[in-house]
């Protein structure tokens, strides 16, 4: 990985969620100790059950995290992109990869070993925290789309989905919008909530027209946070 890259690794990494408030000097150590791999559009990255003793950083691209149903069926879980994280709970309790991981198109990812994992986590006492915030904001968005109601209207279960986003991926930006730092497309939204690509059009451009959201170019800015998460409550 070259320093343009490593640069970038460590300014996604020093926003993420937990690890930003970690030591500089040991985000700057975890980067080093990296090494990064490229991946072809559509490789598996990670079968369900893989040994992996690693952090894994989304440095360009994206990963999509699905299961295999005994019918043979995809089911979708989600989609990280660049800053997410892989292999946090492998590191804590040392089993398999709970998912499988495959690029959607060319990817690359920092790897940063184990063992270097478990050495900072001596010298900072904010990386172990890091882990917890990373694993139980996840938790709480896996929980929320199995509590999800499908009778609820397609636009309230859209909001809540992008109301827990902001907590991930949201930057703040002008005027009091918020950027979220991610890419997804109207497709990826679709399958995320399993409603078809037309239903999902309709709906974005009604939350659009009330003035709660802007997509451009699989960019997706928040424009009334707060006129969202009162939509989200259905």
């Amino acid at each position: 990985m070259g320093t343009s890259a490593k640069a970038t690794a460590r300014e996604l990494l020093g926003r993420a969620l937990g690890f930003r408030d970690c030591r500089p000097e040991t985000l700057d150590a975890l980067i080093a100790a990296g090494h990064s791999r490229a991946l072809g559009k559509n490789e598996l990255f990670l079968t369900r059950g893989d040994p992996f003793d690693m952090l894994c950083l989304v440095v360009e691209g994206s990963l999509e995290v699905s299961l295999l149903r005994h019918d043979g069926r995809r089911h979708l879980i989600s989609y990280l992109q660049p800053g997410d994280l892989v292999g946090l709970m492998c590191l804590i309790d040392g089993q398999g990869h709970v998912n499988d991981l495959r690029a959607r198109h060319s990817t690359t990812v920092l790897l940063v070993p184990g063992d270097d994992i478990r050495r900072q986590r001596l010298l900072d006492p904010m990386l172990g925290p890091a882990f917890e915030r990373q694993l139980v904001f996840r938790s709480r968005l896996l929980y929320e789309r199995l509590s999800a109601d499908p009778s609820m209207p397609l636009d309230a279960r859209l909001a809540r989905l992008l109301h827990l986003l902001i907590g991930l991926y949201g930057r703040p930006s002008e005027g009091g919008t918020v950027l979220l730092d991610m890419k997804v497309s109207q497709s990826d939204l679709a399958d995320w909530l399993g409603a078809s690509r037309q239903r999902i059009n309709f709906v974005i451009q009604q939350l659009e027209r009330d003035g709660l959201i802007s997509l451009r170019y699989s960019a997706i800015t928040i424009v009334d946070p707060a006129g969202l998460a009162n939509k989200a409550k259905g």
